[in-house]
């Protein structure tokens, strides 16, 4: 039979990130026998293997939603684009954005609901890139879609950097391919030698910045959020 009392404290330990060998040891220290700690532990692996895919399925639910979310919102404003002087565009992006981040962070640091929190934010940082490119439609800037990319990947990677996420870390990875790609086939198509060495180094230094940030966060989070994210 089960014992709940040592099956709660394995699966608290598996949550400190303590490994097989160091919880056995543990146990057979404080008087348990060999089967008993087997049984148990293999309960508490079940258990914990159950609720990482329900944690998982509920942020991939939520990350979604974010997503369907901010397409609803740039639908709206796409709607009635036009009929806006530059000045309210702006401030809506900033707004929203703002608005998304500011929510996001309250819910995740205030209100104990990371997942909610965490949902926001990506939302904000999908604002954040889409902004990028439509101020530059405002105004009219003649720049590249690379360089957009570029930008949006920086302003992900500092930010997964100070929330230490996993998720934007990844996405500030797709970022840099989608990044690198581009220049890569602008630089092909502009027949611009300068402008495909440039393009090469930003490209390169733009991935090694990434791998190093995330390199970075990945020993700074803890094993209790490794397990969350």
């Amino acid at each position: 039979m089960p014992n709940q009392e040592l099956k709660n404290y394995i699966e608290y330990s598996l949550s400190q990130g303590k490994s097989k060998e160091k919880i056995y040891t543990e146990l057979l220290n404080q008087g348990w026998d060999i089967d008993t700690i087997q049984r148990n532990f293999s309960l508490a692996v079940d258990n914990n293997k159950k609720e990482n895919i329900s944690k998982k399925t509920i942020q991939i639910i939520l990350i979604i939603g974010a997503i369907l979310i901010g397409a609803g919102i740039f639908s709206f404003i796409a709607a009635n684009w036009q009929e806006m002087g530059k000045a309210i565009k702006v401030i809506i992006i900033l707004a929203a954005m703002l608005t998304s981040y500011g929510i996001g962070w309250y819910l995740r640091e205030k209100k104990n609901l990371p997942k909610t929190g965490y949902a926001l934010i990506i939302l904000g940082t999908i604002i954040y890139g889409a902004g990028i490119f439509l101020v530059a439609q405002i105004f009219n800037i003649h720049a590249n879609w690379s360089d957009g990319l570029a930008l949006w990947m920086i302003g992900t990677i500092a930010l997964a950097y100070a929330i230490n996420s996993y998720p934007l870390f990844y996405l500030s990875i797709l970022l840099g391919f989608l990044t690198a790609i581009t220049y890569s086939f602008e630089s092909i198509i502009s027949k611009n030698n300068q402008f495909l060495l440039e393009s090469s180094f930003i490209s390169f230094t733009a991935t090694i910045v990434t791998l190093i940030i995330g390199w970075v966060i990945r020993k700074k989070v803890t094993p209790e959020l490794k397990n969350f994210y």
